[in-house]
This record gives C-alpha cells, sequence and structure tokens, in this order.
C-alpha cells in the first residue's frame, strides 16, 4: 500500500518532538553553540616607545699585536714582547689590570702553495694577540691610543661609548613609553566611540642602552694625534600596553 507523503513528514516531525522532549540536553541550535564576544573581553592593545638621550662616560677600545715570522717560538717570542710593552703603556696611563682583559690569543700556520694551487709547504707562522681595555678617561683616549700603538700595537679596533649607570635613564624612558602607549590607546578609543578603561596587562618588550660604536681603525691609518668624538647614548624601552574598553 503507498503511504502518503503528508503522512511521512507528519511522521517525521512528530519522532523529532519526542526526541527532543526526551533528550532537551543533546539538542543545541547552531545560534547557542557560537560564542558571542562579552563587553568585558574587550580590548585595545598599543605599542609605547620611550627614548633618552645621555653623554657616555666610559668607554671600551681593543688593541692588537699581529707578528709573522719563518720560526714559531721567536714569532711567539716577538709577540709576547710586543704584547707586553703595549700592556705596560696601557698602565701607565692609570688602567688598572682589572679592566685589562685578554679576549684573544691565536697561533696560525701560513702554508705555501705552488702555481697548481697545491701545498708545498709551511712559510711561516703568524701570531695574534688582542686586549680588551675599558677606561673612565674620555677625553684622553686619543692619547692613549696613540701611546699604546707606539708601544707596539698595530691594531686598534672595537671603540665603543657606554654608560656606567643607565637606571635612572631608564626609569625615565620606560616612563615615556607608558605615556606614549596612554596617549595611543585614548586616540584609539576616541576614534572607535569607546570608553577607554583600566589597563589590563603591561609587557616590557625591549630595553637597549645601546652604546655608540665607532669605526675600527689601524696603526697606519692614526698618524699624529686621535681625535675621539664620543657622541652621546640613547635608553630606549618598547612597551605593549592592554586597556580595556566599553
Amino acid at each position: 500500500m503507498r503511504i502518503p507523503r503528508s503522512l511521512v513528514v507528519l511522521s517525521c516531525t512528530a519522532l523529532a518532538a519526542v526526541l527532543l522532549a526526551a533528550f532537551p540536553a543533546r539538542y543545541v541550535s547552531a545560534q547557542e553553540a557560537t560564542p558571542t564576544a562579552s563587553l568585558d573581553n574587550r580590548s585595545i592593545t598599543v605599542g609605547g616607545t620611550g627614548t633618552i638621550t645621555i653623554t657616555p662616560d666610559m668607554a671600551t677600545v681593543t688593541f692588537g699585536v699581529d707578528v709573522s715570522g719563518s720560526s714559531l717560538v721567536q714569532t711567539q717570542t716577538d709577540a709576547a714582547a710586543k704584547m707586553t710593552g703595549v700592556i705596560n703603556a696601557i698602565k701607565s696611563a692609570g688602567i688598572s689590570e682589572d679592566n685589562i682583559q685578554t679576549i684573544q690569543y691565536s697561533v696560525n700556520v701560513v702554508n705555501e702553495y705552488d702555481d697548481k694551487g697545491l701545498p708545498k709547504g709551511v712559510s711561516g707562522y703568524q701570531v695574534s694577540n688582542q686586549v680588551a681595555v675599558t677606561t673612565d678617561d674620555i677625553e684622553g683616549l686619543g692619547k692613549l691610543i696613540d701611546d699604546v700603538v707606539a708601544a707596539g700595537a698595530n691594531s686598534v679596533w672595537g671603540v665603543s661609548f657606554l654608560t656606567s649607570d643607565s637606571t635612572n635613564a631608564q626609569s625615565q624612558a620606560r616612563a615615556l613609553a607608558i605615556t606614549d602607549a596612554q596617549a595611543k590607546a585614548k586616540e584609539l578609543a576616541k576614534a572607535a566611540d569607546v570608553t577607554l578603561g583600566e589597563v589590563i596587562s603591561i609587557a616590557e618588550t625591549s630595553t637597549t642602552p645601546g652604546p655608540v660604536l665607532k669605526e675600527s681603525a689601524t696603526s697606519d691609518s692614526l698618524g699624529g694625534s686621535t681625535p675621539i668624538q664620543s657622541g652621546s647614548l640613547q635608553i630606549q624601552i618598547t612597551v605593549v600596553v592592554t586597556y580595556a574598553i566599553s
């Protein structure tokens, strides 16, 4: 017997009604399952930067001795004698041993090659010795370089300037960064026609008391009295602040 289509539809609808009544917790509409944003979770996140410029009160510089020779023992001996003269000149400038540090010492074999690029044997040796020096006498840095070069250093590089204490400058930069972030948040809130609320979170993403690096120099380019310009340092701090909005 053929069942009318209307009766099939009515039967399916009746079955669905029975199941929904028996198990109401298992049937949720698509609209109810979709999460909705709450006003309590709305926020604005902004970044702020603060920069303070200060005058450096310390400097670092690296002095090196590079010696080549045909005999390894003699080359090491010559390099040691030159570095001893360099260190004595540094100490004579009033710099303590605590501020003189050996940062590199190496011995390299110099190989000789024929016209085909094949090794023929050892032609000599090269010894390199470098010391890093820290001084608080920035005005006397030029004279220090001249004296140390005259004492035997044949490379001077890594001249940099820094501050002995950046705590106060960092605090000022941090306050400026927060002020900058707050100003940005107020502008965004006004543009979006919302009310800016309390701070939800603050994160400091960078602290850079960066020294101003100068180009390296060698004894060949240091003619006469060496002019030194210390310039200035920039202490920069960046923050990320999240504000509640309503």
